[in-house]
């Protein structure tokens, strides 16, 4: 969760700028090594601040209980969250479960750099020594598509990801336009460039074919504080029941305050977008529903996110653990079942990654 200096422009179009046309593109070259400097939302950090961009793709599959990946590309420094800091910033980070169940999470470094162009024809990335790139259509595009692929021989990956977006780009509070809020806590902030997309996956890891469709996902987050700092509880996720896309946040600052953000669109179509307080509410529910997760506490069963549409009415949809594909004391990342839809109304199945931040 991060940024940097001349990328401070770049790299957010890498997020959702890239509706603003500005040429035909810009290049950026990242290299393997922190940079002294002002730290913020929009720079290069200091040694021991980096605020550095991290682009974070995911999908789970729609036919097996199982099968998910993650992968994600990082510029961080040697204090950020949950990742490892080796010899420089520049990270590649792949994580998921296989069809039996079994996880897997690999991290390697892209020693040679990163070389990130955006313009009107969209972003692509290439983290070099890493063996992986992410490339992506114009965000002005009806359903832009986004390609992760991955050829590296020390980890044994190999492969392809592809998203085809169903659910328009937004930022916290707002659609996809400039001059809006990016923040989506105190010092925190967000881009989410596929809110809901269709998956293809087919990679090798490590000799174990994972292929299959499903539910895809991405965005971008960055900060100007390390997010531990900054968060007490964070409730993040996404999915897609029948025609609806989701996606909720529900965070606990320190200090004890709750920020929402909302969005719902059914058929591409917004039929939310909010940061209004109890724009949706996600509980935890059966055991270990405590509320904000204490440090060290187990993942409950599932989650309730209530979404207030005021006239519209209240979409409510329940998440149900199926797997638990990455768990630490402070961080859990789930996918499984989610049903959901208008109270009253007819109610939809479907399929969804979530995470826990449990300060």
């Amino acid at each position: 969760m991060h940024s940097l200096s001349l990328l401070g422009s770049c790299l957010l179009y890498a997020g959702l700028a890239q509706s603003k046309p500005y040429g035909s593109s810009e290049k950026a070259f990242l290299p393997f090594k922190l940079v002294q400097g002002p730290s913020s939302p929009q720079m290069l950090s200091q040694e021991g601040q980096l605020d550095g961009p991290k682009w974070y793709f995911d999908a789970v599959s729609s036919t097996s209980r199982n099968e998910s990946i993650n992968v994600l590309f990082y510029n961080h420094g040697p204090d950020s969250f949950q990742v490892p800091y080796i010899d420089g910033p520049l990270n590649l980070q792949i994580s998921g479960t296989f069809e039996n169940g079994t996880w897997f999470l690999l991290n390697d470094e892209a020693t040679g750099g990163a070389v990130i162009e955006s313009g009107t024809n969209g972003v692509s990335g290439k983290f070099k020594g890493a063996g992986a790139s992410f490339k992506g259509s114009s965000l002005n595009d009806p359903n832009p598509e986004y390609t992760i692929t991955v050829n590296n021989k020390r980890l044994g990956v190999y492969g392809k990801m592809t998203l085809r977006s169903v659910s328009p780009p937004h930022y916290p509070c707002d659609i996809n336009k400039a001059g809006v809020s990016q923040e989506i806590i105190p010092n925190v902030f967000w881009s989410n460039a596929q809110p809901d997309a269709v998956a293809t996956v087919d990679f090798v890891i490590q000799g174990k074919p994972i292929k299959f469709t499903g539910v895809g996902y991405h965005d971008k987050n960055w900060a100007s504080s390390p997010i531990e700092k900054e968060t007490r509880s964070w409730y993040w996720g996404h999915g897609r029941v029948g025609p609806y896309s989701l996606v909720w946040y529900d965070t606990v600052t320190p200090n004890g305050k709750e920020y929402f953000s909302s969005w719902i669109t059914k058929n591409g179509k917004i039929v939310s977008k909010s940061c209004e307080p109890n724009a949706v509410v996600v509980r935890p529910w059966g055991k270990n529903e405590e509320f904000p997760p204490a440090r060290g506490a187990p993942a409950p069963p599932g989650y309730t996110m209530r979404y207030d549409l005021g006239e519209q009415g209240i979409f409510v949809a329940n998440f149900t653990r199926e797997t638990i594909t990455l768990e630490t004391d402070t961080y859990k990342r789930m996918i499984g079942s989610i049903t959901g839809g208008f109270e009253g109304k007819k109610q939809h199945k479907g399929w969804s990654l979530c995470e826990q931040f449990q300060f």
